[in-house]
């Protein structure tokens, strides 16, 4: 018997719900922005370290960071690292914090 998956149809729906929302209150829209911005940093953090073949454990050694620490960090949480403690953890994977200005995207007139 063909089955049907309900968890994409109320997937969509809740898209749907979302993108509604988010389209009629600008306040909603940057807010739901800038943690999509704030997710992508903690992933491509996780991502430098790993790839750095660096454990959270020896993060940890490296900066004297908790391992509680090191793993909100990472997470994507509703609590953001210090500027101290971020740059304690740049600066451990070999990275460094840096400013760019922002690319503007053009729209087709």
């Amino acid at each position: 018997m063909p089955t049907i998956d309900v968890t994409s149809i109320v997937l969509t729906e809740e898209a749907a719900e979302m993108e509604k929302i988010l389209k009629e209150n600008p306040r909603a829209k940057e807010t739901y922005e800038e943690f999509q911005a704030e997710c992508k940093i903690r992933r491509e953090l996780a991502e430098a370290r790993k790839k750095k073949n660096i454990t959270q454990t020896e993060l940890k050694e490296r900066t004297g960071l908790t391992q509680q620490v090191i793993s909100r960090i990472e997470k994507d949480n509703d609590i953001s690292p210090s500027l101290k403690n971020l740059i304690k953890y740049v600066n451990a994977i070999g990275y460094e914090l840096t400013l760019q200005p922002k690319q503007t995207q053009h729209k087709n007139l």
